[in-house]
């Protein structure tokens, strides 16, 4: 058994073969309730079910082909007897209980399920009312009370059945039948005032006109709906005297074709009450024939104004974004494949730009979420700022942005229309005193060029956005079929690194740090090769991209320092005196917050002591949002013995601020800085300064990329500690620096140094 049993099954079950209705037939009242159920909340399709042992059982039914019922397994009701409230499942596909159920997986597709629990006695529910649609919706607190009420009229309907029932024994038994009509007169006065509660409720009334003298009578319901006194003589020109002229057109000639075809209808249309107030209505009318024509049309008018305003409010929910008020992504595509159809008509041209904010991160991690939700607001701003009226807008989700350019005349102007975005979001965003960046990169895509399809155009806009961050952000780059030959390079690359970590193909080679005044050889850098299967060692100018990949780059880290710490531990074993090793750690490693604690249990694994080890960083490692984090981890090496170094020193913009702010034990003087320093003063000078600095600081100083003896000497004579480079040697594998350092001469090559000295002065 499959489905849910209320504890009290057996006096439910009792409760309702008491009720002895099972073997009635079809209820003309309790399917008139359920056609005035669809028509009043504007659903598909109504039963009434009551609940058997194994089975549920139709007793109306309205908006589908007729049957006798369903299995308890795929009753709905199962559910709603359950409870003693309404039972609202907004979207079956979503709902464990229902999602595989054989009515929403197959005809009718239900979606949205709405039931009211029918029990003649409290707690003993012997079936329900049952309202069904193929569309998700949610339903206000006024329609619940509306089905509320009209269950309460079927609990009425079979009150007065079983009071019918009840009576028929008495009258056979010749008790007196007096008491019995006054029994139905109450239970006919509850219809009827539950019926005009449902029409307050629901703002809905009935009408009725006799074809033939034109004899318009209406309910209460349609007087209040009219703002007329009830019982008022009415005409039909009265009533059509509310509709605007061509409501009233349009409604008439509908009425004449269901007349002349015999056919029902229902129509929406505006309308104006006697008050002035302009509301929405829904007209159905059903017809009676006799013989050859049409005697009677009634029908029922309902004021649907709220519940039309209340689905467009969800309709802007769904299709918009919660801050911003911009277009989501889903009305961003539709409205997209709708400008793609006018321009083949047209032969215009489509613009689709991706704009995608520079700083939001570091904005939402310095300030807080309240700083960048105004930042994506004044983003937006400037953004509907910089478009025609025709264009769109939209918030794709996080900081991104798509602008949509809709029947421009040539694709030239779409980075017209990008640049003018550049512009106006280049002026920086004052935040409670602080002034933040408001800057984008943007990618930009044309249709028909570049694209056909939403698809296509999205995704290479995501390519071109790729692209103007790389070439340095704040910047708008339109895309070009190369880059997707590039991207799709990236992709294989990354796919290939993947397979290469799997094999062991990474390792790393060790370039000597020497000693300039000693020559002796004080440490190495260890740096990573790829020992390609088919073109070789290659170096990380081959495949450097692939460190953008935040997961590929930790996963490369965590093998070089694995095989790092192997590879000193060996030396070790062996009695090699190398010093130590310097490791390049990369962002993505730090922003995982488990650092230290990663490269200290490899060397205690190793059985390496941490001075042995020198964690080199660059400064992009000090920016953003993980510099708290890159703080900490570092403190934490430092203070267990691990040296740090700062890479490519000077080539950032915030040197001397990391240096205070950081611990750092050594800084490398870049290469770029080193290769002309006998020729060009600007980089003599700018060297010169970085080792009086570090002299200055007590932290030493490493020039790299040293391939000349003049070069060497010019850095011994300036105060710089050390220098690694061709001159010295290229990067070796492991297994032979033992024999590098065995063989190694240290004072020809500080005599080397210091006669290249002596040349030049």
């Amino acid at each position: 058994m499959n489905y849910p049993v209320p504890e009290n099954e057996a006096e439910r079950l009792a409760e309702l073969y008491a009720l002895d209705v099972l073997n009635s037939g079809r209820s003309a009242a309790l399917n008139g309730i359920c056609l005035l159920a669809r028509q009043v909340l504007n659903l598909s399709f109504a039963c009434v079910g009551l609940v058997d042992r194994d089975r549920q059982w139709f007793m109306a039914q309205s908006g589908f082909e007729e049957m006798e019922g369903t299995t308890r397994e795929d009753s709905f009701s199962t559910w709603t007897l359950l409870g003693s409230d309404v039972l609202v499942v907004p979207d079956t596909r979503a709902d464990e209980r229902f999602v595989s159920n054989s009515f929403v997986t197959g005809e009718p597709h239900i979606r949205f399920y709405v039931g009211a629990p029918i029990a003649l006695r409290p707690g003993l529910n012997i079936g329900s009312l049952c309202l069904f649609d193929p569309e998700p919706r949610e339903f206000s607190e006024e329609q619940l009370d509306v089905v509320r009420h009209l269950s309460n009229i079927i609990v009425d309907q079979f009150r007065l059945h079983e009071a019918t029932r009840r009576a028929k024994r008495e009258l056979e038994h010749r008790r007196t039948g007096q008491s019995l009509l006054e029994m139905q007169s109450r239970e006919l006065w509850r219809r009827q005032t539950l019926l005009a509660q449902t029409e307050r409720l629901a703002k809905v009334g009935g009408w009725e006109i006799d074809v033939a003298s034109e004899r318009l009578t209406w309910s209460d319901g349609v007087y209040r709906i009219y703002g007329l006194t009830p019982g008022r003589e009415t005409t039909t020109e009265i009533a059509l005297s509310h509709f605007p002229p061509e409501a009233r057109q349009q409604f008439l000639r509908k009425f004449e074709t269901a007349l002349d075809q015999r056919e029902p209808f229902e129509i929406e249309l505006p309308f104006v009450n006697a008050h002035g107030h302009h509301r929405l209505v829904r007209k159905s009318c059903e017809l009676e024939v006799d013989g050859n024509g049409v005697v009677r049309a009634f029908g029922i008018l309902q004021d649907i104004t709220e519940q039309k305003e209340a689905e467009q409010r969800m309709w802007h929910m769904a299709n918009h974004d919660a801050l911003t008020g911009l277009p989501n992504r889903g009305l961003m595509r539709d409205k997209l494949d709708a400008a793609l159809r006018r321009a083949r008509r047209s032969g215009k041209h489509v613009g689709v730009l991706l704009a995608d904010l520079d700083q939001f991160k570091d904005v939402n991690d310095t300030l807080g979420h309240d700083a960048g939700d105004a930042l994506l607001i004044e983003a937006a701003r400037r953004l509907s700022n910089c478009v025609r009226e025709v264009d769109t807008v939209a918030r794709l989700g996080g900081d991104e942005f798509i602008i949509l350019l809709t029947g421009i005349d040539g694709p030239q102007e779409g980075m017209v229309a990008a640049q003018r975005i550049l512009a106006a979001l280049s002026s920086p965003f004052v935040y409670r005193r602080t002034a933040l960046s408001c800057r984008a990169s943007i990618g930009v895509t044309m249709a028909p060029a570049h694209g056909t399809d939403p698809s296509t155009l999205l995704k290479n806009a995501d390519i071109a956005l790729y692209r103007a961050k790389a070439a340095g952000r704040g910047v708008a780059v339109e895309y070009d079929p190369q880059m997707q030959q590039a991207t799709e390079s990236r992709i294989q690359l990354s796919a290939r690194v993947r397979l290469a970590l799997e094999n062991g193909e990474f390792l790393p080679y060790y370039q000597p740090k020497v000693c300039l005044n000693t020559g002796a050889i004080v440490g190495f850098e260890a740096l990573l090769r790829w020992r390609h299967p088919r073109k070789g060692l290659l170096g990380p100018q081959e495949f450097g991209q692939v460190f953008e990949d935040a997961d590929l780059s930790v996963a490369i880290g965590e093998r070089l320092l694995a095989l790092t710490t192997r590879d000193m531990a060996s030396w070790m074993e062996l009695g090699c005196s190398f010093g130590h090793v310097a490791l390049n750690v990369s962002s993505p490693e730090f922003a995982r917050g488990e650092l230290p604690e990663r490269i200290l249990s490899a060397l205690d694994s190793a059985g390496v002591p941490p001075e042995r080890l020198v964690v080199e960083v660059t400064e992009t490692v000090f920016l953003g949002r993980t510099a708290q984090t890159v703080r900490q981890s570092l403190q934490a090496l430092h203070q267990a013995g691990v040296f740090i170094a700062l890479d490519d020193f000077g080539t950032g913009y915030a040197s001397l601020s990391h240096l205070k702010q950081f611990p750092v034990d050594r800084i490398k003087i870049d290469r770029s800085f080193v290769h002309d320093i006998e020729h060009d003063i600007d980089d003599a000078a700018i060297v010169r300064a970085v080792i009086n600095l570090g002299q200055s600081l007590g932290i030493e100083t490493v020039a790299e990329g040293v391939e000349t003896p003049a070069q060497a000497a010019y850095l011994r004579s300036n105060g710089c500690d050390f220098a690694q480079g061709f001159l010295y040697s290229k990067a070796l594998p492991a297994a032979r620096v033992p024999g590098l350092l065995k063989g190694w001469n240290a004072k020809e090559v500080a005599l080397q140094a210091s006669a290249s000295l002596d040349r030049a002065v």
